[in-house]
């Protein structure tokens, strides 16, 4: 999407996502010499404004994206397969449970606040998890009158 449309869903103007740009806490894509926006970057950007509406400012925001890149450069620059596979896999276990947590997709999570969390499952009702069946006269192996 272009950096109107963005701003739109955002609720901020054209010119804070150009600063944001400049800070370096959003990267669009270049699409046959436009800027372009991804859902993910959508979900970046509208986290953004809901931390600096909570009162972060922008470097402790930058500090944030230095640290969640941090050890994927590192061990990028390492060389180390394991290092890399390790961090990958650290993202994903991250990411499932952001899901399993929040009911939704990162990327969708903005949009809205996250729905509470599902009730606990009833207790089992004896060892069988369910109410004993009473035993019906003439039928075979259950007892008679």
């Amino acid at each position: 999407m272009a950096i109107p449309r963005l701003a739109e869903r955002v609720g901020v103007t054209p010119r804070v996502l150009r600063y944001w740009e400049e800070q370096q806490l959003i990267s669009p894509t270049r699409e046959h010499g436009k800027l372009r926006y991804s859902p993910r970057d959508l979900a970046i950007a509208a986290l953004i404004r809901r931390l600096l509406d909570a009162g972060a400012g922008v470097e402790g925001i930058r500090m944030l994206k230095r640290l969640a890149e941090r050890d994927i450069r590192r061990a990028a620059a390492s060389g180390e397969e394991a290092a890399l596979a390790e961090e990958a896999l650290r993202i994903l276990y991250q990411r499932k449970a952001f899901g399993e947590e929040t009911g939704t997709e990162e990327e969708h999570y903005p949009a809205g606040k996250p729905p509470p969390p599902p009730p606990p499952p009833a207790p089992p009702h004896g060892p069988h998890h369910g109410p004993k069946p009473r035993p019906r006269p003439g039928h075979p192996g259950e007892p008679g009158p």
